[in-house]
């Protein structure tokens, strides 16, 4: 893929996640157009077999990061990909309930910036995509996963 048409595509999906968090890109199809998108999405992409091999990549980049790796000291592999699958699949409609911690709790007092969310986005979108997910499957995904972004910044 031409450099050109990955930049093409990383600012895309990046519009479509700024729309998503205003509430722009949903209001144009009905609720249950909507809901039936999503409840199929988890299987469209493969499960929870594609959710585990997305956040594997995403979280072994994550970790080694010198930016926001030191966010993750002390949290087993393990358990953040375990959660990230589960709260995932809950979002994207598959049978998966999010029993976590809740977002706010967990990232209390972390001050995390809104600069080092757009770092872990970025490790998930190409870990989606390295994976072969579609770039409408990912934007899907990072449009459910985008009011996160109000629950862990500036906390």
């Amino acid at each position: 893929m031409s450099s050109h048409l990955q930049k093409i595509r990383i600012t895309t999906a990046a519009i479509a996640l700024l729309l998503s968090m205003l509430g722009g890109i949903s209001g144009c199809t009905s609720t249950q157009t909507a809901s039936q998108t999503s409840a199929s999405l988890y299987d469209e992409i493969g499960g929870s077999k594609t959710l585990n091999t997305v956040f594997g990549v995403a979280i072994n980049r994550i970790y080694k990061d010198p930016v926001i790796g030191h966010y993750f000291n002390g949290v087993p592999k393990s358990h953040l990909r375990k959660q990230l699958v589960s709260q995932t699949c809950e979002l994207i409609g598959g049978p998966c309930v999010y029993e976590g911690k809740a977002m706010l709790e967990t990232h209390k007092d972390l001050n995390i910036k809104e600069r080092e969310f757009y770092i872990l986005v970025e490790y998930v979108q190409g870990a989606m995509r390295d994976v072969g997910l579609t770039y409408q499957q990912e934007n899907q995904i990072l449009q459910k996963l985008a009011p996160i972004k109000y629950e862990t910044i500036y906390l």
